[in-house]
């Protein structure tokens, strides 16, 4: 019997069934073999080609600037410089604590936070954005794998605060969120364009290789009708009025009368330090208050244009009246006079203007104040603008008629103060408010921006001319002197009323009472050609229209016509004189 050691051994692979699984091994592989090639050739194609572009085509984006914002001569109020935004792909930094340890005294920033953003997952935080094109130039001069640049840009005003709360603001991606930044967003904001290349390894162009260009929309400009001189002291003047008045804040708006057009529009505040600066809220169309006196313009106006009277009619008028169940009185006590319209305007006498008020009626007043705007926004469109208050005539109280006439229990803003008193230098012809002149195309092409709503009438061109007379008169001889400018005659209204308490009433809880003072005015008497609004709110050191408002009318007036070059009237030149008020002239 032979011995198991000594018998040959078999093949490995010579058994049947394991050469039978050996085949099939083999066919197994071949088939993933044919099923990857097919999957990659046909199923998957499109990825490999897209990976592939991924790691040789660069794309660079190309900026889109947003347009300017210029002032009615053209020079930059808002533009937009090339800055540049700092960015990581945190899959291509394996240390980022050491990575942030050489980018931090670059950014001027600290190095834990960098670290943290470097370590979120992904391919894209930002780093640091608005960086300015040195700072950017510098990153990428460290060449840190994982750390890149991008163009971005940075909005700038040239007149910082000065002009802040017309012109508005833009968020870090360049969009308005106030002002007319908001307000024409789609005209002002650009489009990013590309720039799309295939390189080698190490940024070198491959020749043939694709080289696309998608161009960059830049924004149109906005010309507005503001002048940035007056816009600079407008608020230089009101900021030093509220200083002296030791007020809490104040309001100023410049005009053209007969365009409509906003020369400048400036808010002053105090911050938390009691420091009085310009405000970003344009409280020149979103503050209402309660005009006081300087509304009486107006009241009259409706009284001549509805021919109830003349300069000249007069009316016994005492110096306290009882209306419903309130006592109304003048400023000073005086036994009972004879006062034409005349006198009652340049005097301010509350009892003749409800006197006067009683006449025209509810309605009557009602209508008139409508139609010179107040009640309804102006048209502008800014966010925010307020439309002030007031009420139906169904909606009035017994003293209603009374308080209204002599600008209580009314409120109005800045804004149509100023267009009110425009449609009595404009003949009678109401203006509604324009500040954009209009756009350019990037490739120069303007579009005029006309106002949203027509002109219209409120009252006759007699009626006007016989106001403005009557204005003129109230700064010459009336409440209205420190708001004459030498060389030129000057109509105007002062204005001083009582600030509501926020739990109602006009006291607070000690028994004192709030005032806003305010003149209203324009330039020349005899040929309008500026009009301008000055509100303080809350004088202490005086409470009057007359001396809180109206040195800051006189100030910015006189440099208001100098740079509009309009030219003294001729000493002794008349007014025209009209006919009868109320007449049929339009």
């Amino acid at each position: 019997m032979s011995s198991a050691r000594g018998a040959p051994r078999r093949g490995r692979f010579r058994s049947p069934g394991r050469r039978f699984v050996l085949v099939l091994a083999l066919m197994a592989m071949a088939s993933g073999l044919v099923w990857k090639t097919f999957d990659l050739q046909f199923r998957q194609a499109e990825r490999i080609v897209a990976w592939g572009e991924d790691h040789r085509i660069r794309t660079t984006q190309v900026m889109g600037l947003r347009g300017d914002i210029l002032d009615s001569s053209g020079e930059p109020l808002a533009t937009s410089l090339e800055w540049a935004t700092v960015f990581a792909d945190p899959s291509q930094i394996a240390d980022p604590l050491a990575r942030a340890q050489v980018l931090a005294p670059v950014l001027g920033a600290e190095v834990t936070p960098l670290a943290q953003k470097m370590s979120v997952p992904g391919q894209f935080v930002y780093i640091q954005r608005q960086v300015s094109p040195e700072r950017a130039e510098q990153v990428e001069a460290l060449g840190l794998q994982g750390i890149g640049t991008r163009p971005e840009a940075r909005r700038v005003y040239p007149l910082g605060r000065t002009a802040a709360e017309v012109i508005g603001s833009v968020s870090l991606d360049h969009n308005g969120t106030s002002g007319i930044e908001l307000l024409y967003n789609d005209v002002l904001a650009g489009a990013p364009g590309s720039v799309s290349r295939e390189e080698y390894p190490g940024g070198r162009s491959i020749p043939g290789g694709r080289n696309e260009a998608t161009p960059a929309v830049h924004g149109a400009d906005l010309r507005l009708t503001i002048d940035r001189l007056l816009q600079f002291e407008a608020a230089r003047i009101l900021t030093e009025q509220v200083r002296q008045t030791d007020a809490k804040g104040g309001v100023v708006v410049v005009g053209r009368p007969a365009t409509g057009e906003i020369l400048a529009m400036s808010t002053a505040t105090r911050d938390e330090a009691g420091e009085v600066v310009t405000g970003v809220e344009n409280k020149a169309l979103t503050w209402a208050f309660e005009p006081g006196s300087v509304i009486k313009g107006l009241t009259f106006s409706a009284v001549l244009d509805a021919g109830l009277a003349t300069p000249e009619t007069t009316r016994p008028v005492p110096d306290r009246l009882r209306v419903h169940d309130a006592e109304f009185t003048d400023h000073s006590p005086h036994p009972t006079l004879d006062y034409s319209v005349r006198d009652i305007v340049v005097q301010s006498s509350n009892i003749g203007t409800i006197l006067w008020g009683d006449q025209l009626g509810p309605s009557g007043l009602y209508g008139y104040l409508r139609r010179f705007g107040l009640g309804q926004t102006s048209g502008l469109g800014l966010f925010g603008e307020s439309p002030g208050l007031l009420l139906p005539v169904a909606d009035w109280s017994g003293t209603s008629l009374a308080t209204i006439a002599i600008g209580q229990g009314i409120s109005l803003t800045p804004l149509q103060l100023l267009l009110a008193f425009n449609a009595v230098a404009n003949d009678g012809v109401y203006v509604p408010a324009r500040i954009v002149a209009e756009a350019i195309a990037p490739d120069g092409a303007r579009t005029a921006l006309a106002p949203t709503a027509p002109a219209h009438r409120v009252m006759s061109t007699t009626a006007a001319v016989h106001m403005r007379r009557i204005l003129r008169e109230a700064v010459a001889d009336g409440t209205g002197k420190q708001a004459e400018v030498e060389g030129y005659e000057v109509a105007g209204k002062t204005g001083t009323a009582r600030k509501p308490h926020p739990d109602g009433g006009y006291e607070d809880e000690a028994g004192n009472y709030r005032y806003v003072a305010t003149f209203a005015g324009f330039a020349p008497a005899s040929d309008p050609q500026v009009s301008i609004v000055v509100v303080i709110d809350e004088p202490t050191t005086t409470i009057y229209g007359g001396s809180a408002a109206a040195p800051a009318f006189a100030e910015l007036a006189q440099i208001a016509l100098r740079r509009l070059t309009v030219p003294p009237p001729t000493v002794g030149e008349p007014d025209v004189i009209l006919a009868a008020p109320g007449g049929g002239d339009g």
